[in-house]
């Protein structure tokens, strides 16, 4: 690459790689900055430098840096040096991005060496590295015996470009950001104005396949957005499986195809089947040509799964950042989505009221709110004199034959007008409309027409009188009965009142909504029968009833108002009210509609605490996680205090700071399991320690409320086969609804949980001292959303996901409320046969293998693995403890120490690499999270140069639960011990890991098992 020839260099105008960044200028500019810095500092033959390509650390997993090499001798330099490989002749230190390195090349210049190092005696490598990783390297060298330059101007560009790579970093990030805002603005725009679902879904798949960390498009990005064909759309909720298509695409067209059958399939299949975000790796799918990271996330709207969202990913693409802008495009589909679904459902509904008003025998007319008649029946036809065909009947929003154009010149615009102000008092914007208006057609005869109210659409139901055979008219009983068709159309309640607040009409979805039964339909003809029915399913009864008399004492205009009900069913009603003139503007009645706002409600508050448990989830999930580092301080000089044998160690005290340390240490590892978010695991368990863990939990907010648990459990109870924490969810709910049912009482009161097995099953009864559940409710507690609670309490969904969970389990859960006894909830499981458990039980096997293990380990090992370590077991070993944690690493020192271990303590991961490439030692112990370099940088730089302590490792960790801490440690068969730790468990893993076979290394899977046998 040319960079400036020797004559006139100085003329060039250089302003530094800090202000080249700062001006957005390309990388080639900050490298031409750097080079004619460092040309002007250093005495070198020849500089080079090389940074990553993109904007992220990721981008430098393909091995390869782009960059300039400047030649004091050559004005040119081959083009094949602008790319550096981030493996040989890079020197390790630099690849482990801890340090500088000098090269000595050969005295001979002609040494075999190529690319850059090419007739050079001396080189110099300086990585630029930021947040402890490789980002760039610089190469400075020598051809002659010129004494070597100093590293210290080089390390300082190094570390000026690695601030300008953290720049650049920030600065993309943030065009990202700003990209998805003015996305999800626009996407939130459209839905607002109106817009075509379909069009709106095409932009985000489209926008799915612009993330990337760079803002740049990326070869092999897809997204695709699949929703239940409509022939399939009533499976959604049983069997069999739903059939999905997939209308809304984007990116790699030949990845389409992929989505009916192998991983993808499996992959976006169990997202809808579970509803739960799942992710894939493409690496291995070599018959299908995909490569990369595969999502599905599940998209749901008012408690309904739509469809589901799937995007591929290359690997330099994938990442945290981009799985939340995906999840922020998927709540976007998924309220397309349900826009879509209403605007479909509206089109059936107008389907079906169009068909009504064509079969009616009465002349009715349906009109939008230009006044276009939509549809017609046979008898307004006749009356106007008007019969277009069927296929010439006008579609809602295309316009269609206007009403005005069969009344007569004078009457045109005045019925056009009272049209407007028919609409407008329908939806609480204007008040005190005429019901009806006279006009006269062109024909010369007169007909009236009555306003029936809104409908679907929305649109205006007219029915037209003809004033000329008035006395020929229908009579007054077929007009009511058709005027309670209309009104049996519409979605919403509609109570009709007259002038005296006697009830004309009540359709059927008002009776729904009050809970009336088959033999109370239209029973009830007055307002103060309705009242002293309806009065005491009221959340205030007093001012419900006290509203309801104000309404028919007069209303100025139209009214609107919200209603809560708590029988037969905890209820947001809204109330839209307004009264009924005749055509001289006298009061005749009025018509109340209601409109049921529970769902929307309901969903609104879900979503609100679904983002406080989050958060508060993850707060309580990093507190528990620094806690670890404490008690593990705490439960280990606790443990050697009680093993002195002086008066201090026997002491009463020091038993009971052990038996706190304890307990505490079993309530952090139940926090941390619960909290993740972990896939089922089914194994056989004891559902009696499932039951003491829930207790636990639950034991510190029952005893505030003065509830007293009694626990009745069956020693020789069978074990069941599910999972633990699902099954602690189903006991943590019903100890939460018998909670609730005793703090209604306001006294407390006692919960009793029992265990015993009858006839191949295993029983759990949850039964409390409250006031019981009503008979009238009792078949309904197990139904999505109900409950009972008051609003903002409860969402109605513990126990429908409890009776889901243990049917699952291939169990069922039975429910009885004798009158004055409380509530009584029984969960039944299937026991685990004991000659099944002992030949087929994947745990059992595990256990007897384990013990096999135990018996071929070192005698020292067995004896320190149970506490009883002999004297100096571990004399002439020497261990290397790397503990960000002062104190945890004195504690694992002082114990290893006492079984004649040589223990050095060193508190930062670069050291510690330095010092294990200097030293020997025959095992490293390192904590997994630690600032600057963690211990997975360690293991892997220790990897890399294939040291012997790669096989001699053992973590220490309070993290094991964390995804990515679980896949390193299982792709390294790695052991580990978890926080917090007893003392002969850091024994036992020290010996198993100093004598364990090669490949023998604990899975994650066995010491969660173990940890949990601990805990």
């Amino acid at each position: 690459m040319k960079f400036w020839g020797k004559k006139h260099s100085e003329e060039l105008l250089h302003h530094g790689v800090s202000a080249a960044a700062a001006a957005d200028a390309p990388r080639e500019e900050w490298i031409r900055e750097a080079i004619h810095r460092l040309a002007a500092l250093v005495e070198a033959d020849r500089l080079g430098i090389w940074l990553e390509a993109g904007g992220s650390s990721q981008d430098s997993s393909s091995g390869v840096f782009r960059g300039a090499v400047w030649d004091r001798d050559k004005s040119e330099t081959p083009p094949e040096w602008r790319q550096l490989s981030t493996e040989a002749p890079l020197p390790p230190a630099v690849l482990a991005a801890s340090g500088s390195a000098f090269v000595e090349l050969g005295a001979s210049p002609q040494g075999a060496f190529f690319g850059p190092l090419l007739e050079l005696r001396r080189a110099l490598w300086v990585p630029v590295q930021a947040q402890g990783h490789l980002r760039g390297v610089i190469l400075a060298g020598s051809k002659g015996g010129t004494p070597m330059f100093p590293a210290q101007p080089i390390e300082a560009v190094a570390a000026e470009l690695a601030l300008a790579l953290e720049r650049d970093q920030q600065q993309r990030r943030a065009n990202a950001y700003h990209a998805d805002l003015e996305v999800t603005r626009a996407l939130l725009l459209a839905l607002s104005t109106g817009a075509s679902p379909d069009a709106v879904l095409n932009r985000i798949v489209e926008s799915c396949i612009e993330i990337a960390p760079t803002g740049e498009l990326q070869p092999g990005l897809f997204a695709a957005i699949g929703v239940c064909e409509p022939a399939f759309a009533a499976a959604v909720a049983g069997l069999p499986f739903p059939k999905l298509s997939f209308p809304w695409s984007a990116g790699d067209t030949g990845t389409l195809a992929a989505l009916h059958s192998g991983a993808l399939y499996g992959m976006w299949r169990t997202a809808f089947e579970t509803q739960r975000l799942v992710g894939t790796e493409l690496r291995g799918v070599a018959a299908q040509g995909l490569a990369g990271r595969a999502v599905a996330i599940p998209l749901a709207a008012s408690g309904t799964l739509l469809g589901v969202l799937v995007a591929v990913l290359p690997p330099p693409v994938a990442s945290l950042s981009a799985l939340g802008r995906l999840e922020l495009r998927a709540s976007l589909a998924a309220a397309a989505l349900s826009r879509k679904q209403a605007q479909e459902q509206q089109s059936r509904q107008d389907g079906t009221q169009r068909a009504a008003v064509r079969s009616s025998q009465q002349p009715v007319l349906l009109l939008d709110r230009e006044g276009s008649i939509l549809e017609s029946s046979a008898a307004a036809q006749d009356l106007l004199a008007c019969s277009p065909a069927p296929s010439a009947r006008p579609v809602s929003g295309e316009g269609g034959c206007p009403l005005s154009s069969f009344l007569g010149a004078p009457d045109r615009k005045r019925a056009l007008a009272w049209l407007q102000r028919q609409f407008a008092a329908s939806t609480g914007e204007l008040a005190g409309a005429a019901e009806t208006i006279e006009a006269e057609l062109e024909s010369g005869s007169r007909m009236r027409l009555h306003s029936l109210g809104l409908s679907a659409g929305p649109s205006m139901l007219l029915l037209l009188e003809s004033l000329a055979t008035h006395s020929s008219a229908l009579s007054r009983d077929s007009v009511e009965t058709e005027l309670r068709s209309v009104i049996e159309w519409l979605e919403e309640g509609v109570v009709l009142f007259d002038a005296h607040e006697n009830v004309r009409a009540i359709n059927m979805r008002f009776e729904q909504m009050a809970g009336f039964s088959s033999q109370e339909s239209g029973k009830y003809t007055s307002l103060a029968a309705l009242i002293a029915r309806l009065e005491g399913q009221a959340a205030d009864p007093l001012a419900f009833a006290e509203r309801w008399r104000s309404l028919a004492r007069g209303m100025d205009g139209a009214v609107r108002e919200e209603l809560q009900m708590l029988h037969p069913a905890p209820r947001v009603l809204e109330r839209s009210a307004r009264p009924i003139l005749d055509h001289v503007g006298r009061l005749v009645g009025r018509v109340e509609i209601y409109r049921d706002l529970t769902a929307q409600r309901v969903f609104q508050s879900k979503l609100l605490q679904t983002e406080k448990l989050a958060a508060l989830g993850q707060m309580l999930t990093g507190v528990a996680h620094e806690l670890s580092n404490p008690l593990t301080t705490i439960l280990g000089y606790a443990q050697r205090l009680i093993l002195r044998k002086d008066a201090a160690g026997q002491s009463e005290e020091a038993r009971q700071i052990h038996q706190e340390a304890e307990r505490a240490s079993r309530i952090l590892r139940q926090l941390l399991s619960h909290a993740r978010e972990t896939p089922p695991e089914r194994r056989t368990l004891s559902l009696n320690q499932v039951v003491l863990r829930a207790m636990e939990l639950r034991r510190f907010g029952l005893a505030a409320e003065k509830v007293n648990v009694e626990a009745d459990l069956d020693p020789v109870l069978p074990p069941v086969r599910g999972d633990a924490g699902q099954l602690q969810q189903v006991l943590m709910n019903l100890l939460g609804n018998a909670q609730h049912a005793l703090e209604q009482n306001g006294q407390g009161g006692t919960i009793r949980v029992r265990t015993r097995s009858e006839q191949g099953q295993v029983l759990l009864t949850v039964e409390d001292t409250g006031p019981g559940i009503p008979q009238a409710i009792l078949a309904r507690i197990f139904d999505p959303f109900f409950t009972t609670k008051p609003a903002g309490v409860g969402t109605g969904l513990g126990l429908s996901i409890a009776l889901s969970i243990v049917r699952e389990h291939g169990g069922q859960v039975r429910v009885a409320s004798p009158p004055g006894k409380g509530a009584i909830f029984t969960v039944e499981l299937p026991a685990v046969a004991l000659r099944a458990l002992h030949s087929t039980d994947p745990d059992m096997r595990g256990h007897l293998r384990r013990r096999s293990e135990a018996a071929s380990l070192p005698s020292e090992a067995v004896a320190i693995g149970t506490g009883k370590s002999p004297a100096g077991a571990g004399a002439g070993k020497s261990i290397l403890v790397v503990e960000d944690e002062p104190t945890v690493a004195r504690f694992i020192a002082d114990v290893l120490e006492d079984e004649g271990f040589r223990v050095q303590i060193l508190f930062d991961g670069r050291e510690a690499l330095d010092r294990a490439t200097r030293e020997s030692f025959d095992l490293v112990i390192c904590d997994m999270k630690m600032p600057g370099l963690d211990g997975q940088h360690f293991y892997k730089a220790l990897k890399r140069q294939g040291h012997p302590l790669m096989s001699s490792f053992l973590f220490v960790t309070g993290d094991t639960m964390g995804p990515a801490t679980q896949a390193f440690l299982a792709q390294n068969h790695l052991p580990f011990l978890s926080k917090p730790f007893r003392m002969e468990e850091l024994t036992e893993h020290v010996w198993r890991t100093l004598h364990r076979p090669v490949g023998g290394a604990q899975t994650p899977v066995a010491s969660r098992r173990s940890a949990a046998r601990n805990g």
